[in-house]
């Protein structure tokens, strides 16, 4: 099916999935019109992959979901492995499929991510978080790190892209910004839709700022952050960690 939409409701046509086809449904306009950048941001993740990862290299996503956008990122890079891990099992029968392609072993594994870092006993030369970490507070966030600064061990890089805020912004500015900015111009999304969204982003959207993001990479154990990518309505950064 060339449609995503009629493609999702095929594959999640039992009542039991209906919450995960809204809410996927939405999320996919949101990527599909690029509100949020994915499109920039997984594109970097697509250089730094080539320039600056070990060569061939084994890759670790973290809250993978269906990995539409890191499948692509990973397109023409000398993937060695892909560990993707994710608590929804609609997400990963998605991510299975887009990752077909990837000419290397694929282990999608379905577990809250917090707690599959505590166990992880693999080396991996690239960590990727995209658009999940956020939704940690401060002190879990950095406990997710410094777990992830023992699984990229020594030379290994980890990438995230996540809401950041200018240093004199708090999440309560942060927030504001967000509504003012992003409704005006999320036209493809229903008023219920936008409503979900919004209701999702005041509850579990913790967005860090510049400073602090760098902050608690070196309180971590990372030698070095690198802010590489600025989202033009400044609601996200991207940055890239290296042991």
């Amino acid at each position: 099916m060339n449609n995503p939409d009629e493609a999702v409701r095929t594959h999640f046509s039992n009542p039991a999935a209906t919450l995960f086809e809204r809410e996927w449904l939405t999320y996919r306009k949101m990527v599909d019109n690029n509100y949020t950048f994915h499109r920039e941001a997984y594109g970097e993740l697509h250089r730094v992959l080539n320039d600056h990862a070990a060569q061939p290299f084994r890759f670790l996503d973290i809250a993978c979901g269906d990995a539409s956008m890191t499948a692509t990122a990973l397109k023409g890079t000398r993937i060695a492995h892909y560990h993707g891990i994710d608590l929804s099992q609609a997400a990963l029968d998605l991510a299975k499929r887009g990752l077909a392609k990837l000419a290397c072993p694929v282990v999608l594994e379905r577990r809250d991510y917090v707690e599959a870092l505590r166990d992880y006993t693999e080396r991996v030369d690239v960590v990727w978080i995209g658009y999940s970490l956020h939704h940690l507070r401060a002190s879990a966030k950095l406990e997710l790190m410094r777990e992830i600064r023992g699984v990229v061990g020594d030379g290994g890089v980890f990438m995230i892209c996540e809401p950041a805020s200018p240093d004199d912004e708090d999440r309560s500015g942060w927030l504001r910004r967000y509504e003012l900015l992003n409704q005006p111009l999320w036209t493809a999304l229903t008023p219920e839709e936008w409503d979900a969204v919004m209701t999702h982003v005041r509850a579990a959207d913790f967005p860090e700022t510049g400073s602090r993001w760098h902050a608690l990479g070196r309180e971590a154990g990372f030698s070095e952050v690198r802010e590489v990518f600025v989202a033009p309505d400044d609601l996200h950064r991207m940055y890239c960690l290296r042991a």
